[in-house]
């Protein structure tokens, strides 16, 4: 029989172990880490050879797959297929809703194995626990030792602790999902109709492209048929950047890295833009720093975010006003990065709206806006690992920096 002493250490064992998965159930880690946290926290004090976190497979719900686990080889094939329910000792707690307490499984009519090796034949004492969110079951907790096992009381009640700190930590995962896609959905459906706005005024500009190449041809007045023509190409533009910024957005994507010279970049996208801010009066000014090294690039989705960066400024100086952007990089050596600052001595950016300026559909240009550009731009730049941010003085001008790690 244990001692006083050796019952009030293992009572102690439990409830520190207790706290610590609390703690774990309240951080911030991510979900994977949280139950492999628990595994082997129960395993730890339970001094067990495993344990094991079973999942309700959401494809298959007849399955329950191994999602975290101490102690098991088989912890390297996470996501596969582990009890049928209602089969093992897994899966009848999980289809009887009940703890089970096996001291040896080797005869149990509930018994069966997960696989043929021998790692598993040794595993023979258990303690299932069923998953519970209300009353829905989500999985089973897995408690095994090698060795015949009279489990103790106390040990049963601790697994059931757990696995209610783990049900916990799957609601919060689920009630997460659902609220960030339930604010993904509400965002594009209140957004729509200020998108399709924007796609009807590049149709309706179209059209006029088209009528006057219609006339134009008529006529035999090939200016005039010529002006509907780039107006129609002007539109195309617009309508092929809309659908690319979108896709760019919408879908995850690995960069694409290579050496890349940033300045010459820069100087591209300068004279790409160089026609428009002519035609607007507007100066564009690159002040490029020699001593920026060549970084790790996506030249593409760099150019884009680059470019979107650059149409924005010119956009944001009124008509009436002598429009000048700069465009400068500069290393920042101690810091191990380059930043890339465009700005320009626009109209700037009202106080009321810039905690929502990177926000997706949201737009200062009305309806010649779609609000996808500066949200595009931040993810690339986020997807380079580094920052971006803007400095704004209403009617003074707007200034945006981009990092990116040197």
């Amino acid at each position: 029989m244990s001692s006083p002493v050796a019952i009030l250490a293992h009572d102690r064992r439990i409830a520190e172990a207790l706290l610590e998965i609390s703690n774990a159930v309240g951080s911030v880690m991510d979900i994977e880490d949280i139950l492999q946290r628990i595994c082997d926290i129960g395993a730890r004090v339970m001094q067990t050879n495993t344990c094991s976190i079973y999942l309700i497979d959401e494809d298959d719900p007849g399955f329950l797959i191994l999602r975290a686990s101490y102690g098991l080889s088989r912890a390297q094939e996470l996501g596969v297929r582990g009890f049928r329910v209602g089969e093992g000792p897994p899966g009848w707690a999980a289809a009887e809703n009940q703890t089970l307490v096996l001291r040896d499984a080797t005869n149990d009519f509930r018994n069966a194995k997960l696989d043929d090796t021998a790692e598993e034949q040794r595993y023979i004492a258990y303690i299932c626990t069923p998953l519970r969110i209300q009353e829905e079951i989500v999985g089973v907790l897995s408690i095994r030792r090698e060795n015949p096992t009279d489990w103790r009381e106390e040990e049963a009640v601790f697994a059931e602790i757990v696995a209610k700190q783990i049900a916990i930590v799957l609601e919060k995962s689920r009630l997460y999902r659902e609220k960030v896609e339930a604010e993904r959905l509400a965002a594009i459906a209140i957004s729509l109709s200020e998108v399709a706005h924007y796609i009807k005024n590049i149709l309706q500009n179209m059209i006029g492209g088209a009528y006057f190449i219609e006339v134009g041809l008529k006529r035999g007045n090939i200016q005039k048929a010529q002006s509907g023509w780039e107006l129609l190409q002007r539109n195309v533009e617009k309508i092929k950047t809309l659908v690319e910024n979108m896709l760019r957005f919408s879908r995850e994507r690995t960069s694409t890295l290579s050496d890349e010279d940033l300045n010459s970049l820069v100087a591209e996208v300068a004279r790409t833009v160089d026609d428009r801010a002519a035609s607007r009066g507007t100066s564009v000014i690159v002040e490029l720093d020699d001593h920026v090294p060549t970084l790790q690039l996506d030249k593409e989705a760099i150019t884009d975010a680059l470019l979107n960066l650059v149409s924005n400024a010119l956009d944001a100086i009124p008509d009436d006003r002598l429009g000048e952007v700069r465009i400068i990089t500069q290393l920042e050596r101690d810091k191990r990065r380059v930043l890339l600052t465009v700005a320009d001595n626009g109209n700037g950016i009202p106080d009321e709206v810039r905690h929502r300026i990177f926000n997706l559909f949201f737009s200062t240009k009305g309806k010649s806006g779609t609000g996808i550009g500066l949200a595009v731009t931040r993810k690339i730049i986020l997807e380079h690992g580094g920052q971006i941010w803007f400095e704004s003085e209403p009617g003074h001008g707007t200034k945006f920096v981009v990092t990116v790690p040197a």
